[in-house]
């Protein structure tokens, strides 16, 4: 097959433990770029958390973004494709928020918001790794509640945070009546998002928009947000730091994102 698009995750795959991309993955990439090959990235972020990332990702036009929720054109600085909660599900997220100690991060129209307080002790909440980038990033929520209330229509991804994964639990069971996509990534964390959304469904969007078939595509990840999207392209590839719910359903594994598995996928199953 000669495939025509690269779709790649950002944490675990594309950013090592620092959260870093290292020079050998942003040669690879541009080297693909050059073939006129697409380099897509698929994450869970908003645009607003790839900030600091953008300018070394020139070669990057597509984002997949806050887990298929939004698909946006660098070029242009317009969205594609955008989907939001209703308005009963935002009521019902927010209730479940009510009953727990969590954390909130909440996705609208492309950027991400957190309660000021929170990001200033995220450690607490197994995430200390992202502080600095949400100190950085993610604009502060002064007062949740009105936030709601001026965003209830506008929502498109919401992550909870907890303490613990016992605590996630507790969230999973309050909202388990809740016709949502609901993930569980990172040691405790919770991604909500519509009824339908996913990363599969955003590189389907992209592909109708590029008029390419998705059996074109490959697609790297990691963990279980990055399901869809794997089970979708034509080509899915898990990291060697994947779980084992990626890796059952990769074709191929690749090295972990130490040792720049994206590199290698770019390599061998791209450029061929």
């Amino acid at each position: 097959m000669n495939y025509q698009l690269i779709a790649l995750d950002m944490d675990g795959t594309l950013l090592n433990h620092e959260l870093k991309i290292t020079k050998s993955n942003l040669d690879a990439m541009k080297k693909a770029k050059d073939a006129d090959k697409y380099v897509v990235i698929s994450t869970g972020r908003s645009l607003s958390e790839m900030k600091h990332y953008l300018d070394d990702l020139t070669m990057v036009r597509y984002m997949i973004l806050e887990s298929g929720a939004c698909v946006y054109d660098l070029y242009e600085h317009q969205m594609i494709y955008q989907k939001t909660f209703s308005k009963d599900d935002i009521l019902k997220i927010y209730n479940t928020l009510q009953k727990q100690d969590i954390m909130l991060h909440i996705f609208t129209n492309g950027y991400s918001y957190s309660p000021d307080g929170q990001r200033q002790r995220m450690d607490e909440y197994q995430m200390g790794k992202y502080q600095n980038m949400f100190l950085e990033c993610v604009e502060p929520i002064m007062n949740v509640e009105l936030f709601f209330q001026k965003h209830m229509n506008h929502v498109e991804k919401v992550n909870f945070y907890h303490r613990s994964t016992e605590e996630r639990e507790k969230s999973l069971q309050s909202l388990k009546d809740l016709a949502i996509v609901k993930a569980c990534v990172e040691i405790s964390s919770l991604e909500l998002t519509p009824k339908g959304v996913n990363k599969g469904l955003g590189i389907e969007h992209l592909c109708d928009y590029l008029n390419i078939s998705t059996d074109q595509c490959i697609a790297v990840g990691d963990s279980d947000n990055d399901l869809e999207m794997l089970d979708t392209v034509g080509l899915a590839i898990a990291m060697g730091n994947a779980n084992e719910n990626v890796k059952n359903i990769a074709d191929i594994i690749v090295n972990d994102c130490e040792h720049d598995g994206v590199v290698e996928a770019i390599n061998k199953y791209l450029l061929i």
